[in-house]
């Protein structure tokens, strides 16, 4: 089929009697008369005998459209020429000519529905093309019109609306800064409360609002404002917790806990917890033997309390050494038994929170949650051992700080007596 197109482009479409008008001299030596030309359009061929034709014909022919036919059948020509074999040769070309020109007709034949539905879609969208050109023009001209309609005055209606929209933002702006500069007031409240977790839940997402406005240079200034408030509220934090040391109380230790957790300062708190307790103990005992001894010296004199412990002790009068000493231990059972419920409080609250992660972010804040449990559990059961030595320390100081060789018997019972029934509980 190809082969066939190619031919038809070259030849041009021709019909059989042009094609002789071109032919070279050679092929006119006999110029077939009508009656010839008539007999052969005319004579039935048979399919399968006009495909053997084309299919006979040489295939440089289809090459190129540079092909020169003329050319190619002259340098064909033997050096001597027969009449009667160029006219047998010149009926082959025009039988192949034929059989070519047959079935390019019967092709275009066969296309022309089609070529005339094409022309007709082609015809329609010429149609659609001038209409969309005139609409063009038209909307052109419209908008020319349009252009030359938009005044001033419009330009300013929309400058004035893009204004008031950016004016809107900004007074929107305003009113959030206002409202975080008077966050510190509410902090305050909270703060004399001892609502430690909620005051820094407020602080943190202060701050993460002012960040939205850093632009704005006022924002600097209640950023720093804002930090200062979160220090503040972690130096009230520690005073918070180091007052579990003494009187363990589990609304007020588990509001301490939380605002650590919020903090991301569990471990911290956990250490602070533990020098806290170490103070309280030397403090509590302090305080005790000094009032016996102010007590027993009858003066105001402020020498004692420059004192250290171990000869605070050695002042200690016979009289107001048991008393003292049930009062010592009385103290240090009570800091012991915040420790020991501060201990509970963490088991108890490890149980209530052992709940699976769903997802990657719940898995990585359940891992940090797990290292922070094991790391309090660790120091919780390291710290108490070293509590307790300090408070065997403190006892055992204030024991050999007097000389009981002159005591009764009774009274010395009465020692034994106190610091069994004190610690041999703990």
């Amino acid at each position: 089929m190809q082969k066939i197109k190619s031919l038809m482009a070259r030849q041009g479409l021709k019909s059989p009697q042009e094609s002789m008008a071109d032919l070279s001299p050679v092929e006119n030596l006999r110029i077939p008369s009508k009656e010839e030309l008539r007999e052969l359009r005319e004579q039935p061929i048979d399919p399968q005998a006009e495909q053997e034709i084309i299919d006979s014909i040489e295939e440089v022919y289809f090459s190129n459209d540079s092909f020169d036919m003329v050319q190619h059948e002259l340098e064909k020509l033997p050096p001597e020429l027969n009449l009667q074999e160029l006219e047998e040769y010149r009926d082959k070309l025009k039988r192949q000519q034929a059989a070519v020109s047959k079935k390019v007709a019967d092709l275009i034949l066969e296309k022309q529905p089609a070529y005339v539905k094409e022309l007709e879609r082609v015809t329609a969208l010429q149609t659609n093309l001038q209409l969309a050109a005139v609409i063009c023009t038209n909307a052109r001209r419209q908008l020319s019109v349009a252009k030359e309609g938009f005044t001033e005055a419009s330009l300013g209606l929309l400058a004035n609306q893009r204004r008031r929209q950016l004016l809107t933002g900004l007074l929107k702006s305003l009113r959030t800064i206002k409202t975080l500069q008077r966050t510190d007031v509410r902090l305050s409240e909270m703060l004399e409360e001892e609502d430690y977790p909620g005051a820094i839940q407020l602080c943190l997402e202060c701050q993460k609002a002012a960040s939205t406005f850093k632009h704005y240079s006022c924002i600097s200034e209640l950023n720093s404002k804002l930090q200062d408030t979160l220090e503040q509220i972690e130096e009230q934090l520690d005073v918070a917790l180091s007052k579990t040391c003494k009187h363990f109380d589990v609304a007020h230790y588990t509001k301490v806990q939380l605002a650590y957790t919020l903090l991301g300062k569990t471990q911290t708190a956990m250490d602070q917890l533990h020098m806290h307790f170490t103070q309280a103990i030397h403090n509590t005992v302090f305080q005790v033997v000094l009032g016996y001894v102010e007590l027993c010296a009858g003066n105001a004199d402020t020498k004692f309390q420059k004192m250290q412990y171990k000869d605070l002790c050695t002042h200690i009068t016979p009289d107001s050494y048991i008393p003292c000493l049930t009062d010592l231990c009385k103290a240090l059972w009570e800091v012991m038994l915040s420790y020991h419920r501060t201990m509970q409080w963490h088991e108890e609250h490890d149980k209530l929170e052992t709940t699976p992660a769903s997802d990657g972010a719940a898995a990585a804040d359940s891992d940090e949650l797990v290292v922070d449990r094991s790391y309090v559990k660790k120091k919780l059961e390291h710290g108490l051992t070293r509590i307790w030595q300090d408070v065997q320390l403190k006892v055992k100081a204030y024991i050999l700080g007097t000389d009981m060789s002159n005591f009764k018997y009774d009274d010395f019972i009465v020692v034994l007596d106190v610091i069994s029934s004190s610690f041999g509980l703990v």
